[in-house]
């Protein structure tokens, strides 16, 4: 099978000189850290090809419309370009790693953690259930085992940490939680997981009702509640001889600072959306308020909502928020309406970018971690993506404008 190597080599995004690495500081203030979300759909197996690509049968193929292509990574190919496989009968037009190859996933992700090196992000935040609990992971895991494994300079110099991750099917017990630490440990002493706060490691609870939920309903010995999940994951850590763990909140999408409270008396140390997409509207295509305006409200709702709520937060960020590949309802029938907001100009995702990174630096004590994690990498289809899309054949030049814009907001930062 042709691998991509040399077509990667080529790829290598090329930033002016005025671009430095994402430990240089900007001023003489810190930039607060930029974290950036991953759901990592596209590896080839799992979701890949039936859900995202549309390339195998069985699947909604979001992707998979002409008109959608230009939000296809930059790894993938259009079928009818990939001359080396022997495609099936009814194959979709987009292709990327079918089969699968290990060899083929490291060297995108090798190239993905180059452009978010010389980008400035600073970490990654990887979702997904632990393989102990699911050999597989669901898949989702398998662009972090890249990461770990990879070999070149950038993978050590982008952070990361992953997401405890609850799921209603996973049902969590007590048992399951320390299943969940097992394995967590074995990452969290890696010298590139993600810390704040002079070396407290970082740790993301996805879903934090979802895992109260369970484990309240658990029976027995196998019951938790909310103040106890958090106190055993803290405790697990602090036994390994960490610093006690930044441990955040995460609700999807929005809207998380109504669960302060709450979270705040089960100890958590701070609060923060997934997605954070304030300023969208229930419209039609194109008639929801416009990008800048939902930049306007994105720091309103802070101001307003999270600064009264008693608990530090890492406030909203999203790229973008359009998610019109994903417009049917549960019989796969087309809506006409959708929440989302307009589709940015150009210039005005590295405006909320600065934005964003202004309100953390301006409010120290709500905003203690001086973090941000964006809404989102590689969620391409839900119109989320900032990692550099596939080029026109045949020469396939990545499109790498968003992420050009995140880069010049923080080379810009002051």
């Amino acid at each position: 099978m042709r691998l991509f190597s040399s077509l990667l080599l080529l790829w290598v995004l090329v930033f002016s000189a005025s671009v430095e690495a994402a430990d240089t500081e900007t001023s003489e203030r810190p930039r607060p850290l930029l974290g950036v979300q991953r759901w990592d759909m596209f590896s080839g197996k799992g979701s890949t090809q039936q859900k995202e690509l549309g390339y195998l049968p069985g699947g909604p193929g979001f992707l998979k419309d002409s008109q959608w292509h230009d939000r296809v990574p930059f790894f993938c190919r259009r079928t009818e370009d990939v001359d080396w496989i022997e495609h099936p009968a009814d194959a979709g037009p987009v292709w990327f790693n079918h089969p699968f190859s290990q060899e083929l996933l490291q060297e995108a992700t090798d190239q993905e953690l180059r452009y978010a090196y010389n980008a400035g992000i600073d970490f990654f935040v990887y979702h997904g259930p632990a393989r102990s609990l699911y050999s597989n992971g669901w898949e989702l895991r398998n662009n972090f085992d890249c990461h770990l494994a990879s070999q070149i300079p950038e993978a050590k110099k982008v952070n990361f940490t992953w997401a405890l991750y609850s799921h209603r099917a996973i049902r969590y017990t007590r048992s399951k939680v320390a299943t969940m630490m097992d394995e967590t440990m074995e990452y969290i002493k890696l010298p590139n997981w993600q810390t704040v706060m002079d070396g407290r490691p970082l740790i993301v609870v996805y879903h934090p009702e979802r895992f109260r939920a369970a484990l309240q309903a658990a029976k027995g010995r196998q019951h938790m509640t909310g103040a106890e999940f958090v106190g055993y994951v803290r405790a697990r850590v602090e036994a390994g001889g960490l610093k006690n763990p930044y441990i955040v909140g995460c609700m999807e999408p929005r809207e998380s600072y109504l669960h302060a409270e709450i979270l705040k008396k089960e100890g958590y140390d701070a609060f923060m959306d997934y997605e954070g997409a304030y300023g969208g509207e229930v419209a039609k295509r194109d008639e929801a308020p416009t990008y800048a305006a939902a930049t306007e409200e994105i720091l309103k709702t802070c101001e307003q909502e999270y600064l009264s709520r008693g608990l530090p937060f890492l406030p909203p960020c999203p790229s973008m928020h359009y998610r019109w590949p994903h417009a049917f309802d549960r019989r796969g029938q087309p809506v006409e309406e959708l929440y989302h907001m307009q589709w940015p100009k150009e210039g005005e995702l590295t405006a909320r970018v600065e934005a964003v990174l202004d309100f953390v630096a301006a409010h120290p004590k709500d905003c203690e971690a001086q973090t941000v994690i964006m809404y989102s990498w590689n969620e391409h289809s839900g119109g989320g993506g900032i990692c550099p899309t596939m080029g026109k054949s045949p020469k396939y030049q990545p499109d790498t404008q968003w992420l050009d814009e995140v880069a010049e907001a923080l080379v810009g930062w002051k």
